[in-house]
């Protein structure tokens, strides 16, 4: 038995879990609208001695005559709605101002989690 991939893919299932789980959450209880993208917020990120250009859309969407504009909590490497373009909003009734894009939420990186997280386990185990 290796310790290290073991605890590695532990922790890697249980972060992949809690994605899933709170994007299932979220969509579960969501109302949909149309919002439009303002900005993008953008940045620089290092990894590797690599840097790689960031996205945050800044967007708003109005609701009973109230306009909000939400800073998006997901970055992307590109802008995935273009500036000026109107796009789907998921938002909590109460909650509007933790809106989310509809095309920036998806399961995808739970699952990618959870994918090296059975490997890890694996030689953890074995």
């Amino acid at each position: 038995m290796n310790v290290v991939p073991l605890i590695a893919g532990v922790v890697f299932g249980g972060i992949g879990s809690y994605i899933i789980f709170d994007y299932y959450r979220f969509n579960r209880e969501v109302l949909k609208t149309q919002g439009k993208i303002l900005r993008y917020d953008e940045y620089q990120t290092k990894s590797d001695n690599r840097k790689q250009t960031m996205f945050r859309p800044i967007f708003e969407f109005s609701l009973n005559g109230t306009t909000y504009e939400v800073e998006s909590k997901t970055s992307f490497s590109s802008h995935i709605v273009p500036v000026g373009r109107y796009t789907d909003v998921l938002y909590k009734k109460g909650d509007e101002g933790n809106a989310r894009l509809a095309k920036g939420n998806g399961y995808g990186l739970g699952i990618l989690f959870i994918g090296l997280a059975i490997p890890a386990i694996y030689l953890g185990v074995f």
